[in-house]
């Protein structure tokens, strides 16, 4: 059982921040938009709702915005052990703040200057996924593939 998970189901049943629902229900648009079929495929608004609220509870949630106040950007990940998988996520588990890696779960970008700006803001509020082991689940060969990354990743996206 996930107790903060619960928590966010109940606030998003009792619907009384509403702006904050706003906000969240803009950030699933985007999601929705930017889905390429290979991430969150199937999965329902309501779903994807909780997700991103979930994220937002749990400070596991970066976004960009435009000066509109147009989303631009999304970025969650979860922190986890080296063992763990994409079954962590879809069974919803509660993150290990003791965990030795960070998986990089959802990323959607409007364009590669939001993409690094993101990447920067992940290493400012995260320092310390620069000493982690990072994991993330990639579509590979037509079929998911875990891939683990190592921190050179983000010098290789600073540098596009």
């Amino acid at each position: 059982m996930n107790p903060l998970l619960q928590s966010v189901q109940i606030a998003l049943q009792n619907a009384t921040q509403k702006e904050a629902i706003d906000f969240i229900n803009r950030v699933v648009d985007f999601c929705v938009e930017h889905e390429n079929g290979k991430v969150l495929a199937g999965w329902p608004e309501d779903s994807i709702q909780l997700l991103i609220a979930y994220h937002l509870a749990k400070h596991t949630f970066l976004f960009e915005q435009d000066e509109e106040g147009n989303i631009q950007g999304v970025f969650m990940w979860y922190n986890c052990n080296e063992d763990d998988g994409w079954s962590f996520v879809k069974n919803w588990e509660a993150d290990d703040p003791d965990g030795d890696t960070m998986f990089l779960a959802f990323l959607f970008a409007e364009s590669t200057d939001t993409f690094k700006r993101m990447t920067q803001n992940f290493i400012i509020k995260c320092p310390e996924v620069l000493q982690k082991k990072l994991i993330s689940i990639r579509y590979r060969n037509h079929k998911p593939t875990r891939v683990e990354y190592t921190p050179k990743l983000f010098n290789r996206i600073l540098s596009i």
